[in-house]
């Protein structure tokens, strides 16, 4: 392989790894905003579960009382009526719960991401002074070559 093949090549790699690095910083960006996102919804959906939590219950109630049938089964339904509405609001909140874990771990992503990005950078500032005499190295090699 020639000189000048080897000094592309070292020039496309350095410049592949920044790519990466900068997509990789971005798709963690992207992930966070989006676990925020999912975070928001979890909340408006905990939030209105909690307030619509009376009329459901009291919606279900209506279906389970019916004149005429066994009080104490219909003691049991409204028992069932209660847990399940309960089981729906420890759930959402349960769901939020893990969404801001979701989000807190995006997050640390982030930051390990562009913090590899920023490493990258430095290392890259550190040896453009050698890539700067790789591409004089080129055109010497170009012009000795013809």
């Amino acid at each position: 392989m020639s000189k000048l093949k080897k000094i592309d090549k070292l020039l496309k790699v350095k410049e592949l790894r920044r790519r990466l690095a900068e997509m990789e910083a971005a798709k963690a960006s992207r992930e966070m905003h989006m676990a925020s996102l999912a975070v928001e919804d979890a909340k408006h959906e905990q939030i209105r579960i909690r307030e619509t939590a009376a009329t459901r219950r009291q919606e279900r109630l209506k279906k389970v009382i019916e004149p005429g049938q066994n009080p104490s089964l219909q003691n049991a339904r409204i028992v069932n009526v209660y847990a399940i509405t309960d089981q729906e609001i420890q759930e959402s909140a349960f769901n939020t719960e893990l969404k801001e874990q979701q989000l807190n771990e995006s997050q640390e992503r982030l930051k390990l991401e562009q913090s590899k990005l920023a490493r990258f950078l430095q290392l890259e500032e550190r040896t453009r002074k050698l890539c700067d005499k790789l591409v004089d190295m080129k055109k010497v090699e170009a012009a000795r070559q013809g």
